[in-house]
């Protein structure tokens, strides 16, 4: 008998399991469907705003050297100026990237925005991401100079460039310099070897433990790649010259722009993960674009182009020398370059004023 009973105890707990087991699932996918509904709602909102706010807001198929590529171009009217927006990351298109329809309107009442998502990442992501090079890359910024000069004649046409967006929008100037009425370089990058030497400099001067300290140092002594990506990201979560941990609720804009590509109605699914593809598998995909951009050094170029160039850059920001950039100014009539007060290299909600600001009087 007792033995009975400890087996009924044992079949009575695993259905109180399984019970509890099946409320959850239901619970689950109760939380899911509300999810992918608030989301279709969401993402039927935003369209029809943005094509209710603007006299031009469409997704467009383009050929850029040879590989069909999704880009959003978005303005107020059909006669403004063309701004092509060249994000970050590498391979991350959060901000400025297709997914922010109508999510820019001080920029998109003065221009005609053009977002593209780098070949390889997001809604244009490329399964062989080995495939993808920077030579590549810069060949489609300039087909796509190429292709809005023949959509809309006679506009004058800028570059911004975004961090890793930089380095495009310098190399496509070096080609595309007669056809460009300026480049606007926020978070510059001229040379990551360059920035590997400011980032130790700077973690320098923070307190660290011995242990932190010894990272500092072997991944300083590496002179490579992954030695660099450890001192980011060291650079990032112990100082605020990357993200701004000073004051947290400046950072309300930027957090959106996280969030925002959740119901782009622009973004699948599938284009969501995309987007945040490079950032979850790290240094594990991309390699070949990654050592490339690693390689690069941009000093040479921005020293030579004749293009009007706008140079953006937070104070305290690491990717770029200040004083490299402010002797560039001094020299170059063509050459403005202004520092950002109270921002980071992800800008802050004072710096994101500040940039369109300063790109809209650029413009004029």
């Amino acid at each position: 008998m007792t033995c009975e009973k400890g087996v009924l105890q044992k079949m009575k707990k695993k259905h109180e399991i399984l019970k509890i087991a099946r409320r959850m699932a239901l619970a689950l996918v109760l939380l899911i469907a509300v999810l992918l509904i608030s989301r279709a709602v969401a993402m039927r909102v935003v369209y029809e705003r943005a094509v209710k706010n603007n006299a031009v807001s469409q997704l467009e198929t383009l050929k850029l050297d040879g590989e069909e590529q999704s880009v959003l171009i978005e303005g107020k009217s059909e006669d403004l100026p063309v701004l092509i927006m060249l994000h970050g990351g590498p391979q991350s298109p959060i901000i400025y990237g297709n997914g922010y329809r109508g999510d820019t309107p001080e920029l998109t009442e003065h221009f005609l925005v053009v977002y593209w998502d780098c070949w390889g990442c997001g809604k244009n992501f490329a399964d062989n991401t080995e495939s993808v090079t920077l030579e590549r890359q810069v060949a489609m910024t300039c087909d796509l100079v190429r292709d809005m000069k023949a959509r809309f004649p006679g506009r004058k046409i800028f570059l911004f460039g975004y961090s890793n967006g930089t380095i495009l929008a310098t190399s496509a100037a070096e080609t595309m310099g007669d056809d460009l009425a300026g480049i606007i370089n926020l978070g510059p990058i001229t040379s990551l070897r360059d920035a590997q030497e400011m980032a130790y400099q700077a973690l320098k001067t923070e307190d660290m433990s011995e242990w932190d300290k010894k990272v500092l140092e072997e991944s300083y002594e590496r002179n490579d790649l992954e030695g660099f990506s450890k001192l980011e990201e060291m650079v990032t979560l112990k100082t605020s010259r990357i993200f701004y941990w000073r004051d947290l609720f400046s950072n309300t804009r930027l957090m959106g722009y996280f969030a925002r590509v959740f119901y782009s109605p622009d973004y699948s699914l599938a284009d969501i993960y995309h987007a945040y593809y490079a950032s979850i598998f790290g240094g594990s995909r991309f390699t070949t674009l990654r050592q490339q951009i690693y390689e690069v050094d941009e000093k040479e170029a921005l020293e030579n182009l004749k293009v009007k160039i706008l140079i953006l850059q937070s104070e305290g920001d690491i990717y770029g020398s200040a004083d490299f950039f402010s002797q560039l100014a001094a020299q170059k009539d063509n050459v403005t370059f202004i520092q950002i007060p109270e921002s980071a290299h992800l800008p802050t909600n004072a710096g994101f004023e500040a940039v369109n600001r300063a790109v809209i009087d650029f413009a004029k």
